[in-house]
């Protein structure tokens, strides 16, 4: 089990803020869950939307950490 219960102030953000970009994330990690359903049954639909959507999970979340580490230093 993966615990951390100074997570919060580990990345200086408020519960709020959290749960807002985490209850994003998961909504898009669900249209990653549709799409790539849809697609392992019929291929030539959303060719490359889960990953494009994955993609953006990644430079999102990059991208806010890159911010947090700017004002840690």
């Amino acid at each position: 089990m993966d615990l951390d219960f100074k997570h919060l102030k580990k990345i200086k953000s408020s519960w709020i803020k959290h749960f807002l970009y985490a209850s994003y994330f998961n909504f898009i990690a669900l249209l990653i869950f549709i799409t790539g359903f849809i697609h392992s049954i019929i291929p030539w639909v959303f060719a490359f939307t889960p990953y494009k959507l994955a993609k953006k999970i990644v430079n999102e979340t990059e991208k806010q950490f890159k911010s947090n580490l700017k004002k840690r230093n």
